[in-house]
């Protein structure tokens, strides 16, 4: 298993429109992780570089398919509504995250949309996900979470000696793959986010099972800002642009 990767997902569609230059900074500007991208169609349309694995994410998380066959219509739907209440568009990340603990330790999720300024040095990571932190998030009080990048630590155990972040993409997921998404005040990965994390802060000093839950929050959001988190905090704004789609 590789200590640290990066992961994110896309399509072919989207890959023109704006992932190619997420693919193009990353080669740019020689990384030192892996890039692990899941894609949901053929790999082989993908620029091939050394240090950027593509992976089909139906064939190695097939309930992500099933979610999205049995949902795409509501979604259609739903998203002339508003984009918060459009599921499947948001589905893909939480499975793209969950299927990464079969790879690496440690794993920073970064949104398809965004793009590498310069090098990340080594130490930046270890600063960014401490041993003792399950995850390192952009929280927006008040407000839902910045998912646009998210790290997680796939090594924390709880007091029964099991991997804490099996636990919780468990919970993650099953919003998912029972539909319980519908259960929330909006449709996104954030939302599903938050209401996985409210469980575990709950619950964390009642139950050994969600013991030993610790989680960082990155940057010093405040509601005088726009919700562009990632932009203000000079801790990431130096290697990491998040363009929110195709800003």
């Amino acid at each position: 298993m590789i200590k640290k990767i990066f992961v994110t997902t896309f399509n072919y569609f989207l890959f023109e429109k704006y992932a190619n230059k997420l693919i193009d900074s990353f080669i740019k500007t020689e990384q030192n992780l892996q890039l692990y991208c899941y894609v949901e169609d053929d790999v082989e349309l993908y620029p091939k570089n050394k240090n950027i694995v593509y992976l089909n994410l139906y064939t190695n998380q097939p309930s992500c398919l099933q979610f999205v066959e049995r949902n795409k219509k509501k979604s259609e739907i739903n998203s002339k509504i508003s984009y918060l209440l459009d599921p499947v568009r948001f589905s893909y990340k939480v499975f793209a995250q969950s299927d990464a603990r079969k790879y690496s330790q440690h794993f920073f999720y970064i949104d398809a949309d965004t793009e590498f300024l310069k090098k990340i040095p080594n130490d930046w990571f270890n600063e960014c996900l401490p041993e003792d932190t399950l995850l390192s998030i952009y929280d927006r009080i008040g407000y839902y979470t910045e998912a646009g990048f998210v790290a997680f630590n796939n090594l924390l155990l709880n007091k029964k000696k099991q991997k804490l972040l099996d636990i919780f993409f468990t919970q993650y997921t099953n919003y998912y793959i029972y539909d319980l998404i519908y259960s929330l005040p909006a449709f996104t990965d954030c939302h599903a986010l938050d209401a996985t994390r409210s469980r575990f802060m709950l619950l964390k000093n009642y139950t050994e099972e969600h013991s030993n839950y610790k989680e960082k929050i990155l940057g010093n959001w405040s509601k005088k800002q726009d919700l562009d988190v990632m932009h203000h905090d000079d801790f990431i704004n130096k290697y990491i642009k998040h363009r929110k789609g195709n800003k």
